[in-house]
């Protein structure tokens, strides 16, 4: 299953993910993983490090401007996988991106990559 992958230091990758989801994707977060639903990414969650602030991770400026941590403060940490929500065997859980999804997503997070470097 593809997933994007942002860093906290901003590179953006397209990466697929084998089974189980939460192992795989927890290698790429670090840690535990929790699903936000962020306000800037319509139709798509993201998968974080569930303990990210308690083990200090640095801070994710795409991942928290996704988030809206501009207007409630609630920052997002460490590096992020971005996918979706559905139904796997009946069960709600994570899937992949298609094809199709992945391009506008890309660009987006692009934009947001650009914005974030003319202002270091």
């Amino acid at each position: 299953m593809k997933g994007i992958v942002v860093t906290t230091d901003m590179k953006i990758e397209v990466k697929d993910f084998a089974e189980p989801p939460y192992k795989t994707i927890g290698e790429t977060v670090g840690g535990y993983i929790e699903i936000v639903h962020p306000m800037g990414l319509r139709g798509a969650v993201m998968v974080v490090n569930d303990d990210g602030t308690i083990h200090s991770l640095p801070l994710n400026v795409i991942g928290s401007c996704l988030y809206g941590t501009q207007t409630h403060r609630i920052p997002i940490v460490g590096n992020v996988v971005i996918m979706k929500e559905g139904y796997v065997n009946g069960e709600r859980g994570l899937i992949g991106l298609e094809d199709s999804e992945i391009e506008p997503l890309l660009e987006q997070l692009n934009q947001l990559k650009g914005y974030f470097e003319k202002r270091r």
